[in-house]
């Protein structure tokens, strides 16, 4: 085809219109990557949230501040004592309880999500250098691997802006700001609606995703896979409810030590 329009124009024509399509083929590949890379945030986030910790009192335990957070995880049994599994798990569910700052490091952060990438990295450099990814895919495929890291940044960063931390009193802050306005980067309205119904827009990268995410999960409730009520709105009920019927106990109680008075008197 190139040949047969190379008959037609001159040369600057082709060499331009090659280039547009180079441009055109750049920005295709890189919007799906980014896509990608917000749906796999989104499913591994959806994933993890609806995963129930089995201790029922470290499941119902809540902090709402980080220092709080710290002073639990290091000195309180009930934390160091649980399974690995359930401390991996309460530390992620206490997200939603104490959202920002983040209890760990900016390289902590990054190596949350560098660690679980790094064998399915691995695993396709050696897929590709076999031959058996086609160039196209591979563009696309590394480029959402490679970005993953600067998932929990976009992610802080919208906690940030509902804080009042990140503002446009500066030209990164101002340009930062933007972008989340213009949906390239995570929108704080948008992630702030996942911290009040904990249901929904799971995906932590730009939130592109999110409509396709979310579909998900309403199927998966459907089926019964996942609950209906979000593992910590049901943990939320649950403490109330406790808490209730502590505060009911402790009439009762009273009730019952003022009758036995009145009898003694």
């Amino acid at each position: 085809i190139f040949g047969l329009l190379g008959s037609w124009f001159p040369c600057s024509i082709m060499s331009s219109i090659s280039t547009l399509l180079c441009i055109t083929q750049w920005v295709v590949e890189v919007t799906i990557g980014i896509y990608v890379l917000d749906l796999i945030s989104g499913l591994v986030h959806m994933h993890l949230d609806y995963q129930e910790i089995k201790n029922r009192e470290l499941r119902l335990h809540a902090e709402k501040s980080i220092p709080d957070v710290i002073k639990f995880e290091e000195n309180d049994p009930l934390f160091y004592k649980a399974t690995p599994n359930d401390q991996y798990l309460w530390n992620f569910h206490v997200h939603h309880d104490a959202p920002y700052p983040s209890k760990d490091t900016e390289f902590e952060l990054t190596m949350q999500i560098v660690r679980p990438l790094a064998i399915p990295y691995i695993l396709s450099v050696v897929l590709c250098y076999m031959g058996y990814m086609h160039p196209t895919f591979a563009r696309i495929w590394f480029g959402a691997l490679t970005t993953g890291p600067l998932m929990q940044k976009t992610h802080f960063g919208a906690h940030a802006r509902n804080h009042g931390v990140l503002n446009r009193e500066t030209y990164v802050g101002a340009l930062l700001c933007s972008l989340q306005d213009w949906g390239i980067l995570l929108s704080p309205e948008e992630h702030k609606k996942h911290h009040e119904e904990f249901d929904c827009n799971f995906c932590i990268f730009n939130g592109w995703a999110n409509p396709v995410v979310n579909q998900l999960r309403v199927f998966l409730s459907f089926t019964g896979i996942y609950p209906v009520d979000p593992p910590t709105r049901a943990n939320r009920k649950e403490r109330a409810a406790d808490i209730a019927a502590k505060k009911l106990t402790g009439k009762d109680e009273k009730m019952k030590s003022s009758i036995l008075n009145k009898a003694a008197n």
